[in-house]
C-alpha cells in the first residue's frame, strides 16, 4: 500500500497472555518514518518486533528519524525488543548494513574483506548487552562463518573495537536475552558467540584474510550464555582460524560450525 504507515489490529498472542492487539506498521520511506501516527504506535508498544526484509532499507529510512527516537526509548523503559533477519542485523551495535547492490558471502569477505560489497553501520539502536557487537542472522544456513570473520577485522581496523565479538543465529532459532544479560536459545538450531583477541593478522584490501584463533561458542537450546561476562554452560567451546582466505577449526574433523 503507498501510504506512510498501515494498520492492522486485532491478532492475538498466545504466548502474551496481556496483549490483545497488534499494530503492524509499513514503513517505506523517511516521510513515512517521521509520521506522527508512526512514532506515537512505537511509543505506545508494549513490545516491538522488527520484521526481515532488508536492513538497508531500515538505515537509509529510519536511521536519524522518530522511528529511531522510538525505539531508543523503549529499549531505555526495558520495552521488549527483538528482530528477525534483518530485523535483526539493526539491533547490535555493529551493523552489516547490506547498502551495496547485493550480499557479500563468505568466499568473496575472505578472498578480499574490503571486498565493495561490505559495508558496515553503527549505533542504530542502544541495547546494553549487544555493544561491541555485529550480529548475523541465517547463520548455518547460508555458510556466514567466513564473512562474519571479515566483519570482526574491518570492525577492528575501523577503530570501533580492540576486541570484536558477534553473534550469529542460525536459521528457525532465537536468541533471548533478558535484563541480566542472560542468553537463552529457542528453536530447532544453534547460536554462535566469536570473539577476537585482538588485531588481525592480515586485513588489507585486495588482500586474503588471515584472522587467527577467534574463539567461537556455540549454544543450542540446552545452553545459556551471559553476555556481561561473555561466558556460556553447556555448550562447545573450539577456535577458528582465517589463514590467507582459508577457514579452520579446532574441532574434531576440522568443522568450522
Amino acid at each position: 500500500m503507498d501510504v506512510p504507515a498501515q494498520r492492522r489490529r486485532g491478532f492475538s498472542c498466545n504466548s502474551c497472555p496481556a496483549e490483545n492487539s497488534v499494530a503492524t506498521l509499513i514503513i517505506p520511506n523517511r516521510s513515512a518514518a517521521s509520521d506522527p501516527f508512526v512514532a506515537s504506535t512505537i511509543q505506545n508498544a508494549e513490545a516491538l518486533f522488527i520484521a526481515g526484509g532488508n536492513q538497508a532499507d531500515y538505515i537509509n529510512f529510519w536511521k536519524g528519524t522518530a522511528v529511531e527516537t522510538g525505539l531508543n526509548s523503549l529499549i531505555a523503559r526495558g520495552v521488549p525488543i527483538g528482530g528477525t533477519s534483518a530485523g535483526m542485523n539493526v539491533l547490535t551495535q555493529f551493523i552489516y548494513s547490506a547498502l551495496a547492490s547485493q550480499g557479500v558471502t563468505s568466499s568473496q569477505a575472505l578472498a578480499d574483506p574490503f571486498n565493495r560489497y561490505i559495508t558496515l553501520d553503527r549505533d542504530f539502536v542502544a541495547i546494553a548487552p549487544v555493544q561491541g557487537v555485529i550480529g548475523d542472522p541465517h547463520f548455518v544456513t547460508r555458510d556466514r562463518m567466513g564473512r562474519d570473520l571479515a566483519f570482526l577485522c574491518r570492525i577492528f581496523t575501523n577503530g570501533w573495537s580492540a576486541a570484536p565479538r558477534g553473534i550469529s543465529i542460525d536459521e528457525q532459532t532465537a536468541l533471548l536475552i533478558d535484563a541480566n544479560a542472560n542468553g537463552s536459545v529457542v528453536g530447532i538450531s544453534t547460536v554462535y558467540f566469536l570473539q577476537a583477541a585482538g588485531a588481525p593478522q592480515v586485513c588489507q584490501a585486495g588482500t586474503p584474510l588471515t584472522y587467527q584463533n577467534i574463539a567461537i561458542y556455540r549454544i543450542n537450546s540446552t545452553g545459556s550464555f551471559n553476555l556481561s561476562t561473555w561466558k556460556g554452560t553447556g555448550g562447545v567451546s573450539y577456535d577458528v582460524s582465517a589463514n590467507a582466505g582459508v577457514l579452520s577449526s579446532t574441532q574434531s574433523g576440522d568443522s568450522i560450525y
